[in-house]
């Protein structure tokens, strides 16, 4: 290929070359415009466009995603120049005009825009694109966003793009041929830019929710991230992890981003693709800076990113998002029961793509409250459903993680309960039973006054056992109702003989509630958890129940651990636990009753750093001892 003689190219091609007041005579009546995607936008040329819109008779504008404060529509003639939007996302101007019927919104995938583009169903008549200069091969860098750009500069009928230095060149399939321009003009512009801003209520939340997140992230995970402010502040809370990979749609690069890559905790080593795969990038001046030349970033079009194959290629793929409202049974909404508000994108693709990946999910990120706290995110029945309940895998709020895939409704609703705000707890509890999602008989934990009790998370813990194994401990949830009694199940008689002293054969709903719907004070019951979300199962769990007649201050105690586990310092653990969670909650002892064969425990009371008290019942002792009598 000839060299492009960059020393004289805008002599050469000075035919070529125009200013954005030529537009209207380069433009005809009737076409359909095409404007570059988000920060790609050709500011000078579009602020043309919107300059004495009755220029353009009967135009059409078209565009995904916009984040300029373009008005690309008309107030008074709305059919003379009309504005038709592939995403609401980006801007309230854009939201009100589709509410307003100013402008049209089309709800459609962005994989299923290319298909349109390919056929020409969708015919571009002028695409206004943003480019870097042309390199000495004559080729433009499509620069921050390639997405459907690079798409609609083939299939557009005339091309005119702005060529700005300040364009960053990037990496991958971003190149256009600057023989395939129809018109330029050149001018040094600043790019838009894209940052999020947090105030205290955000950041408080988001501390909460990136802890959690950060235990369905494993090493070595591929990230594919939304839109919104909680999906792209999760990265300082993956530091600790090793050779994570991005492929996603989109890149909202930030500090934090930035520093995990320099670190190599985001590495992409592990992954088949190894580099950050992405169609657009959005940021701030100093984000397009570290992007310039970047080998490890890679922009490629919506039509290789969003082919589901690709994204299915990657290792544990997780896809995370951003919500409005979830319902009980998992669908979730990016709109308003009463209006448009969010896009589509390629959020469906995705979803798609990460159930096929090995090990991949699709994690829903959302804050209980809207933002005046007045009204729950999670609601019993979503209107214009924007995912269906199977597609979701997990939802994650500030109060927790609802494991839904593979869950029956009754699981689902009780778990999404339970992540809701506890001052709607009780009403959701009601909805639910009405819709029939949860039994009748069904209890959440309340207080004596009919307050909602909060899950004490202060008391998680892990445990590694002689072995080196980890076990997860934390207090017992409603949602454990069907794994305590799988535990129960998996116990043989002897075991069940010791922990309740009679051959107990049945641990039915109407008594395992009971177990699970605790106050967290009078009575404590723990359970150590191994395994991923996905497969955790209880291996051991300790409990007291305290004196109803408080004439005592005694509580009962009871530890119960899987024979496979045994041995393994689990029970003097448990018990030093339980103690001191005891003392915390105003306990003034423990007392119980076990069997004479049971050894292991009997050992574990006669090693507590108390005085224990021992009655001899023949089969049974009866054992007590109050923390103030320590040895």
């Amino acid at each position: 290929m000839a060299d492009f003689d960059l020393s004289s190219w805008r002599e050469k091609y000075k035919e070529k070359e125009t200013q954005p007041s030529d537009l209207v005579k380069l433009i005809s009546p009737g076409s359909r415009i095409f404007i570059g995607t988000a920060c790609s936008e050709p500011i000078i040329l579009t602020r043309e466009l919107v300059h004495d819109k009755y220029r353009w008779t009967d135009c059409e504008i078209i565009h995904l995603l916009t984040l300029s404060d373009q008005k690309f529509f008309s107030d008074k003639f709305p059919t003379r120049f009309r504005h038709n939007t592939l995403s609401i996302l980006g801007t309230d101007n854009i939201r009100n005009a589709v509410e307003k019927g100013q402008s049209d919104f089309i709800p459609i995938k962005t994989s299923e825009i290319v298909k349109l583009l390919k056929s020409r169903s969708l015919i571009i008549d002028v695409c206004l694109l943003q480019v870097s200069p042309p390199d000495e091969y004559g080729y433009c860098s499509l620069g921050i966003n390639v997405d459907i750009n690079k798409l609609v500069a083939q299939v557009s009928k005339k091309v005119i793009v702005q060529i700005n230095p300040q364009m960053p060149i990037t990496y991958g399939n971003s190149s256009i041929h600057f023989e395939d321009i129809n018109f330029f003009v050149f001018k040094d512009y600043p790019l838009l830019e894209f940052k999020y801003d947090f105030n205290n209520r955000d950041l408080e939340i988001i501390e909460k929710i990136g802890n959690y997140l950060s235990r369905l992230i494993e090493n070595e995970s591929t990230l594919n991230i939304g839109l919104g402010k909680l999906p792209n502040s999760i990265w300082p809370f993956l530091k600790n992890k090793k050779d994570l990979a991005v492929f996603s749609e989109m890149l909202v690069l930030n500090s934090d981003l930035i520093s995990l890559i320099k670190n190599k905790t985001l590495s992409c080593k592990k992954n088949v693709n190894q580099h950050i795969m992405a169609s657009f990038v959005l940021g701030t001046k100093e984000n397009y800076q570290f992007v310039n030349q970047n080998p490890f970033i890679k922009l490629f079009s919506s039509e290789y990113i969003l082919n589901i194959e690709n994204i299915a290629k990657n290792r544990k793929l997780c896809s995370i998002y951003g919500t409005l409202f979830v319902d009980l049974s998992g669908q979730i909404t990016n709109h308003l029961p009463d209006r448009f508000y969010g896009g589509i994108g390629g959020e469906h693709d995705f979803v798609q793509g990460s159930s096929r990946s090995s090990g991949g999910k699709t994690i829903i990120l959302i804050p209980s409250t809207t933002k005046d706290g007045s009204q729950s995110r999670i609601v019993p029945i979503v209107r214009r459903c924007s995912l269906p309940a199977y597609d979701v895998h997990y939802v994650v709020t500030e109060w927790g993680i609802a494991h839904l895939a593979g869950k029956n409704v009754r699981n689902r609703a009780l778990q999404l309960i339970g992540i809701s705000h506890p001052k709607f707890r009780k009403d959701l509890l009601e909805q639910a039973k009405e819709l029939h999602y949860l039994y009748e008989d069904q209890l959440l934990p309340l207080t004596k006054d009919g307050s909602v009790i909060v899950y004490p998370e202060q008391y998680e813990w892990d445990f590694d056992t002689k072995t080196e194994e980890k076990i997860h401990f934390r207090p017992v949830k409603p949602t454990d109702e069907r794994i305590l009694q799988r535990f129960f199940y998996n116990m043989d008689e002897e075991s069940r003989i010791f922990r309740f002293l009679t051959p107990k054969t049945a641990f039915p709903h109407e008594d395992a509630q009971f177990e699970v719907n605790i106050d967290y004070h009078n009575t404590m019951v723990i359970i150590g958890l191994v395994g991923d979300e996905e497969s955790k199962k209880i291996v051991a769990s300790g409990s007291y129940y305290k004196d109803p007649s408080g004439s005592t201050n005694m509580a009962e105690i009871a530890v119960w651990i899987s024979n496979e586990w045994h041995k393994l310092g689990l029970g003097f653990h448990i018990f030093s636990r339980l103690c001191e969670i005891g003392q915390e909650k105003g306990i003034s002892g423990f007392f119980g009753e076990v069997f004479a064969q049971n050894i292991g425990i009997l050992k574990i009371l006669k090693n507590l750093p108390y005085k224990v008290i021992f009655d001899d019942y023949g089969e049974t002792f009866e054992f007590s001892f109050r923390f103030k009598n320590r040895i």
